[in-house]
């Protein structure tokens, strides 16, 4: 299919979810350029990374007015949520302010703009998980910094775009050895050191989502011309805990023992409020015919042994999860 789009621009290239975004876009579209700031010490910007704050309009208008873009890949943002919510007004000028900043010289261009949102704009009470989830029909009203400043992105975006995708995934699985420091890539760092024992959260339920296959199924999105709001997930639900047995399993390590915990085992280090069910479905998708994103025990099967080899022990077979079987969802 001839690429719906000639320059697409992308912010926050050098994250978990860019890193994955940006080689299957150029890869599949004509002309792209990756921008990042040097944020973090875990974040430096790439040789082809182009440098862009995107809090900084006048550094905005400067790239979009001499690239052109008529795709924005909107990918910057804090996503930390702790950080998020002991800086507060740090996680607004980057998630909001910074949003309609984009958003703002993006429509002046009439570029397309994608921005992606996050599965944590819900306040998560629906009850009986994995029974109940979220559609994107569902009315948001989230519990945390992090979502509430999210939310806001996604109100400037609305509000200002004439073009848009908003795409809110789920916990995100991605990154690498270099960039995975999500919950999948804490699992993984036990198992390297040496953990005889790993916990995991089994009153926490949601939808992972796997970066690779987000990128390949933004792109089918993108050539629908279908804007709006999606959810874009892996299928099946799961608990924190589900999803780090099976990070076990993958990994062969039948000698380390799995112990069920409550959220407030670990509130000293992940003090910010998580909905107790962030478990989304990909209904808009679905509806399009397009819900092309796989099962979550598939990425990791995929994505442990592609990142981590060494640290899978037992190649070449089936993996079952010790859980019960995830909720049957009908759309």
């Amino acid at each position: 299919m001839i690429s719906p789009y000639q320059r697409v621009l992308i912010t926050g290239s050098a994250g978990m979810l860019g890193t994955a975004v940006y080689p299957h876009f150029q890869a599949n579209y004509p002309t792209v350029l990756a921008s990042d700031i040097n944020q973090y010490n875990h974040r430096r910007r790439a040789p082809w990374q182009a440098e862009l704050d995107v809090t900084d309009r006048e550094q905005v208008r400067k790239a979009i007015s001499e690239f052109k873009p008529d795709l924005v890949l909107h990918l910057a943002a804090l996503v930390d949520m702790e950080i998020c919510e002991d800086q507060p007004e740090f996680s607004e000028e980057l998630n909001v302010t910074a949003t309609q900043i984009v958003a703002e010289e993006a429509e002046r261009a009439n570029a397309t703009v994608v921005y992606i949102s996050t599965g944590g704009v819900f306040e998560g009470s629906k009850p009986n998980p994995p029974d109940t989830y979220y559609t994107e029909d569902d009315p948001v009203d989230s519990i945390c910094v992090y979502g509430k400043t999210k939310y806001g992105g996604e109100i400037h975006i609305r509000n200002i775009c004439s073009k848009y995708f908003i795409v809110r995934p789920g916990w995100m699985v991605g990154g690498g050895y270099h960039l995975d420091r999500k919950f999948v890539g804490m699992i993984l760092d036990q198992i390297e050191r040496g953990a005889q024992t790993i916990y995991g959260v089994d009153d926490k339920w949601g939808t992972p989502t796997y970066t690779y296959a987000f990128a390949k199924n933004l792109d089918t999105l993108l050539r629908t011309g279908q804007h709006g709001t999606y959810h874009m997930v892996c299928k099946e639900p799961a608990t924190r805990y589900d999803v780090a047995a099976g990070i076990v399993e993958i990994c062969g390590r039948d000698d380390i023992e799995m112990e069920k915990v409550k959220s407030d085992f670990f509130e000293k280090r992940f003090h910010a409020p998580r909905p107790p069910n962030e478990i989304l479905v990909n209904k808009a998708l679905e509806d399009l015919g397009i819900n092309e994103m796989p099962t979550w025990r598939e990425a990791l099967e995929e994505y442990i042994p592609w990142h981590f080899p060494h640290l899978v022990r037992k190649k070449g077979r089936v993996y079952s999860l010790p859980s019960a079987q995830p909720a049957k969802i009908t759309l």
